[in-house]
């Protein structure tokens, strides 16, 4: 059955180039997020359109309609981020967002917080455990517990901190006290892990996969990253070992996440033996987040000249469908990096503080 008019949500073929444009930036920030392509690519058509069937989606994704359904499905479990409606008379379904464009950074820091929370309470208990195991002697207990109670710290700054940055980045904000980075000074080597303390590490791992503010990344980034935040010191070949991926797949990560500044070379060798370190726990991901905005803010002169077209041009432009949602999401969009740009000196004092 063809889509009648009033239920057609694909726009006029004159702006497909901005279109385009918008697809690419959306893809561009998602892979500095890890976030799968494909559903990356299925959100930001559903972000510009605001709505759209399977079908259309097919059109425009060239996916699979099994594909479709499949990461419209993890999109709508990953929070309240899209709803879906029946077209009377059919049985299709329109998929939108729900609520307005300027919602979703505080959906998202919402989402981010409740999971957070969600965390919380699972790494309480795994410290509890690893301190009876550090009382028998268990290797890596101790490092382990540390590291773990160096994340919860942080949590507690970030659950302040982002939803003030969304609302004043340049009030409140500043205020927050910073936590404290109680980091022992210690020597560059790898710390080896008793089974019993191995096996709560994967727990930990599995835990922020799972999560809310995880469960659409790439999996092999999350563990490798997740390593990182438990051992802290650690080798390709210590890496290789531990994830079975291949050589050139971990080598390919640790320079992107040295690439990002989440790791450093803590130590070489007289051998050439690169041994990789991430520092205080709690800020690794506040690293991840500010290297998400820094890709985010690449854009701004692309957005303004598109602004720009759409102002010149706007005569030739406004009665074509779906010149409203295009200019709205180019608007959205600078706006969000302006602000996010406010926050990035607030980020850097958390870091080098």
């Amino acid at each position: 059955m063809a889509i009648k008019e009033e239920f057609n949500h694909l726009f006029d073929s004159n702006l497909s180039k901005y279109e385009d444009k918008l697809v690419d930036l959306l893809l561009d920030i998602a892979q500095q997020k890890r976030v799968n392509r494909k559903l990356s690519t299925i959100f930001s058509y559903l972000l510009i359109h605001g709505e759209l069937t399977q079908k259309e989606l097919k059109k425009l994704t060239r996916f699979s309609m099994g594909t479709i359904s499949t990461f419209l499905s993890v999109i709508m479990g990953a929070g309240n981020l899209i709803q879906k409606r029946r077209i009377p008379k059919t049985h299709a379904f329109v998929y939108s967002f729900s609520g307005e464009l300027r919602d979703l950074t505080v959906k998202g820091v919402e989402l981010s917080i409740k999971s957070i929370i969600s965390m919380e309470g699972f790494f309480r208990n795994s410290i509890l455990k690893l301190y009876k195991l550090g009382e028998l002697g268990s290797k890596g207990a101790k490092h382990l517990s540390q590291r773990i109670a160096e994340l919860l710290d942080s949590f507690t700054f970030y659950k302040k901190f982002f939803p003030d940055v969304v609302k004043n980045p340049e009030g409140r904000v500043q205020k927050i006290q910073f936590f404290q980075k109680k980091e022992i000074t210690d020597e560059v080597k790898e710390i080896e892990f008793d089974r019993e303390v191995y096996i709560i590490e994967e727990d930990i791992h599995t835990q922020l996969a799972v999560s809310q503010m995880f469960s659409t990344r790439d999996p092999f980034f999350i563990k490798i990253l997740g390593l990182f935040i438990t051992r802290k010191y650690l080798t390709q070949k210590t890496l290789k070992n531990i994830t079975g991926l291949s050589s050139g797949k971990i080598s390919q990560e640790v320079n992107q996440l040295l690439g990002e500044d989440l790791i450093k070379k803590a130590e070489v060798t007289d051998k050439g033996k690169i041994i990789y370190g991430a520092n205080f726990a709690g800020l690794i991901l506040l690293n991840f987040t500010r290297s998400i905005i820094l890709r985010f803010t690449k854009w701004e002169k692309i957005l303004e000249e598109m602004k720009l077209d759409f102002e010149n041009y706007e005569i030739g432009l406004r009665n074509l469908k779906g010149y409203e949602q295009i200019n709205d999401i180019i608007n959205f969009l600078i706006e969000t990096i302006l602000r996010y740009k406010k926050s990035l000196s607030i980020l850097d004092k958390v870091l080098n503080n």
